[in-house]
């Protein structure tokens, strides 16, 4: 008892001393109370006292000790305050009434048109900025990336490496970021040198951040667009927010009919001689709706649902003629004439519940993700091929050739998340990620008769059960010295299991695969003065091979052309050194580097032949050593002109060939000019060349697409409206070549794409709630 009593008498001093700082935040312009304001009592750079106010706006802190502090009020979308007190006695302070003021662009208010500068060097990369209007669209920013490119179909390469598309630093929870964010929420895109160490594959990241100090309000967004060859594209994003809770909903319509020309020529050694050309119509149809519902438990808890529909119909029609004759032997002049067609439907459902924890300390944050997914693919590929014998004018005419397949799936998706700043200067992220998908594979082979009959081909049938399992773990390190030196390490750990159990008719399969990843990164950037940065990164990447690559399941989309997976193959190993210098001038900016990269075990295809069809599968045969340069300069001609250069110069190095007459090196170009410009206020124009040189691969050589793409923009009616014509290609000189070469064969084959051209236009209006 009298030890309780002890106890009491010394809560009783305790709570005595402490002072007690309290008041009532509202906005300035209207003198609402601000409910779960930040506020935060502060003394050099420690955090003695923290709290949040109510849904009235008042605040209650306590602080024990005497001494001056600075009392911080932090809330998204308004400017901090700070408002310094001194404690000198045992009274109470009262700050009474504190007014912030908000630093929001409303999306239903009148835009801010101050310039900033659109591009800058970072520690981490390269900053590109929207316009405070969002005017800006996604492919003027990504024309603008060194070594990025951006195809007719909105996928993302640098250089034939993977690039992860993130939203705030984290894994984007839309299927198409790109797209599906409108740009009035984009404050500015991030091109990374190294991504964050959970993401394993990727030697690249582009991350798109998010304005804090918008509020979404009502606001809906339709979008229209068709162009030549065929498309049709609509997109309509609507948004609602209130004090607690926000939902968006997002839907899109895509069709698009694109017409390739394809010239082939080969010689199968001691076997025939063909040359083909061939006419393929693409038509490709997307049809997507995303919903995404987010609710405040707290102002430093938050729960998102999303709910995504995606359907994706592709249709490909082909005819091709070829002429051919033996090589020894009786010549037998002969002419095929094929069709093909090959339609694959593709349907996704995915939920995905998010679960965001800020604690009291300042940029402490737990993320937990959850996601599941059902997929089904259906695909269908007929094949026919009537041969004319030239000798005697004879005909024979062959039953279709058919493959049905289903390829049903569910995906199981956990993701957890923890950031942990020290102090101002040094952060640790760990977290861990589980990636699970179980599919089921139906396949059916046979020849169809022209009066409806079928026989088996092959194996007839075959079902196979695949599961993919990958857990991995990661941890990352940031610490700033106080000379402007900034230090990063991170490494992840992973573990991945590949599986098939596969059931024929004559024969039962079961592979096996387990592969341990460990990849770490070291980054390390100086900042000489407010004009100069150096940065050097060092990472090491152990990628599994992909799916498509392991799995031995038969492709016969062409029946000149069967390709398999190979379950055996092994991890592929990547590193890739890089030193940067930037220095950023008021007109000039510059960016310099020098990169080693190898590739060790690297997978590629290796070809062989039997009779006139051409086998591929896949081996860890690729040894390569990269060493090259890279330049980029964004020159300010004028307050409203920019002109952009970007270029890459290597020199690829292959261990080996698949014979002495392909090169063992080559030096290689990629470059990218643009200019972009303002005039008289509402109008935009880019204009974009790129040039890409010859690359070598395993087999032979490849020469990508060069161009030149044009685009030019008009606002209208204040800024709610615009106007686009895009024209890709517009000197129609997009072409590949490829060089093939194999023990058995020597192929040549040349691809012309067409030329693309848009016009399309957005509205942005606001309903009242």
């Amino acid at each position: 008892m009298r030890f309780l009593l002890l106890l009491a008498i010394c809560v009783c001093a305790l709570t005595s001393n402490a002072q007690h700082i309290t008041g009532i935040v509202l906005d300035k312009e209207n003198d609402d109370p601000l409910p779960y304001v930040n506020v935060a009592c502060v003394k050099n750079d420690s955090i003695y006292s923290m709290t949040i106010t109510d849904f009235d706006g008042k605040f209650d802190l306590e602080v024990i000790e005497k001494s001056d502090y600075d009392v911080k009020f932090l809330f998204t979308g308004y400017k901090q305050f700070v408002r310094t007190i001194s404690i000198i006695d045992d009274l109470n302070v009262s700050l009474g009434n504190v007014y912030l003021e908000s630093n929001i662009t409303e999306l239903e208010g009148v835009t801010v048109t101050a310039e900033r500068e659109n591009v800058n060097m970072t520690a981490n990369g390269m900053s590109f900025n929207v316009d405070d209007d969002g005017g800006t669209d996604m492919e003027d920013i990504i024309s603008a990336m060194p070594s990025i490119s951006m195809d007719e179909n909105g996928e993302i390469s640098s250089n034939g490496e993977t690039v992860v598309i993130l939203v705030n630093g984290e894994e984007s929870d839309l299927d198409n970021p790109l797209e599906d964010i409108p740009m009035q929420m984009i404050d500015r895109v991030e091109l990374l040198n190294n991504p964050p160490a959970e993401f394993t594959s990727a030697t690249s990241a582009i991350n798109i951040v998010l304005k804090e100090n918008v509020k979404l309000g009502n606001h809906m967004r339709i979008l229209a667009e068709g162009g030549m060859p065929t498309q049709h594209k609509v997109n309509a994003n609507y948004s609602i927010s209130k004090d607690r809770w926000s939902t968006s909903i997002n839907a899109g319509y895509r069709h698009q009919e694109m017409g390739y020309y394809l010239e082939n020529e080969r010689l199968n050694y001691g076997n025939n001689q063909r040359a083909s050309t061939r006419n393929d119509l693409n038509k490709t149809t997307n049809y997507n709706v995303n919903w995404v519902s987010s609710y405040a438990i707290s102002p430093n808890d938050k729960l998102k649902l999303l709910l995504t529909y995606h359907q994706k119909e592709q249709d490909n029609e082909g005819k091709e003629d070829e002429y051919l004759f033996n090589v020894t032997g009786d010549p037998n002049y002969r002419n095929n004439y094929r069709t093909i067609i090959n339609k694959r439907n593709t349907s996704k459902v995915r939920a995905q519940l998010n679960y965001d924890k800020n604690f009291l300390q300042e940029g402490r944050k737990l993320n937990i993700r959850a996601r599941w997914s059902i997929d089904d693919f259906e695909q269908y590929n007929g094949n026919t091929t009537n041969t004319n014998y030239l000798a005697d004018s004879s005909w024979r005419y062959n039953d279709a050739r058919i493959t049905e397949r289903n390829r049903p799936a569910q995906n199981y998706f956990v993701s957890v998340k923890y950031v942990h700043p020290f102090n101002d200067r040094s952060t640790l992220v760990t977290g861990f990620r589980n990636n699970t998908t179980v599919q089921q594979t139906d396949e059916k082979f046979y020849n169809l008769a022209t009066d409806g009959s079928t026989v088996d081909r092959g194996r007839g049938t075959q079902s196979t059960d695949y599961l993919n399992q990958r857990f991995s773990g990661y941890s990352s390190w940031n610490y700033s010295f106080y000379n402007d030196l900034t230090f990063k390490a991170g490494i992840s750990v992973e573990n991945s299991k590949v599986t098939s159990d596969i059931i024929a008719s004559d024969t039962t399969l079961n592979t096996n695969n387990s592969f341990w990843v460990v990849n770490p990164n070291l980054s390390l950037s100086k900042k000489f003065n407010e004009k100069w940065m150096g940065n050097i990164f060092y990472t090491f990447r152990m990628n599994t091979p992909s799916e498509r690559q392991m799995n031995p399941l038969v492709n016969d989309n062409n029946p000149l052309f069967i390709s398999f997976g190979n379950p055996n193959l092994g991890l592929q190993k990547f590193q890739k050194f890089n030193l940067t210098v930037t220095n950023q001038q008021e007109k000039v900016s510059t960016r310099v580097g020098l990169f080693y990269r190898n590739i060790a075990d690297g997978v590629e295809r290796v070809y062989q032949t039997k009779g006139d069809t051409i086998i591929a599968s896949y081996d860890n045969i690729v040894n390569k050593h990269t060493l090259g340069s890279n330049i980029y300069v964004h020159w300010h001609l004028s307050k409203n002109q920019s002109l952009i250069l970007s270029a890459d110069v290597y020199n690829d190095i292959y261990n080996q060939r698949i014979d002495e007459e392909l090169p063992a090196s080559e030096w290689m170009f990629n470059g990218k000019l643009t200019y972009k410009a303002k005039f008289f206020k509402n109008y935009r124009v880019r204009l974009v060349g790129y040039y890409t040189s010859e690359r070598i691969e395993y087999n032979g050589t490849v020469l990508p697409a060069s161009g030149v793409d044009v685009s030019m923009s008009r606002y209208i009616a204040n800024r709610q409206g615009k106007l686009w014509i895009v024209a890709q290609d517009i000197f129609q000189t997009r072409t590949y070549h490829r060089h093939t070469r194999s023990p058995q064969f020597i192929a040549n084959s040349f691809t012309d794409l067409p030329s693309v051209v848009r016009v399309g236009c957005s509205w942005s209006f606001y309903p009242k709630s």
